[in-house]
């Protein structure tokens, strides 16, 4: 458990309040933006071998 969770423990009403940001529930001062990670995964199509490549078996 961090100290912040130590400092406002959640009582299941987790709503903010839209003027100062701090959570209704529990008190919970505003959260600062979140860290994003990206991890990006391209797919990149098969070449085609030209015909009568010598690599190529066929």
């Amino acid at each position: 458990m961090t100290e912040q969770e130590e400092l406002y423990q959640c009582v299941g009403v987790c709503m903010s309040d839209p003027e100062t940001g701090y959570c209704m529930g529990c008190g919970r001062p505003p959260l600062g933006g979140p860290e994003v990670n990206v991890e990006i995964a391209l797919s990149v199509p098969e070449l085609q071998k030209p015909a009568g490549d010598p690599d190529s078996p066929e």
